[in-house]
């Protein structure tokens, strides 16, 4: 492996890195992992499992 596909494999890496670590920050704040989190979960396929339900 040269020195150009290190640097490459590096960059994939840390922006991949980056995106599980943004993903375990918003779940631990208990933000919404779907990308209907703006508008509620009701057009979400996975909204009323990704919630617990108000009793």
């Amino acid at each position: 492996m040269n020195w150009q596909t290190a640097i490459v494999l590096a960059l994939v890496a840390a922006v991949f890195i980056a995106i599980v670590a943004s993903a375990v920050r918003a779940r631990r704040q208990g933000k919404a992992s779907c990308a209907c989190s703006g508008g509620g979960c009701s057009g979400c396929p996975m909204g009323g499992s990704c919630h617990e339900r108000e009793r």
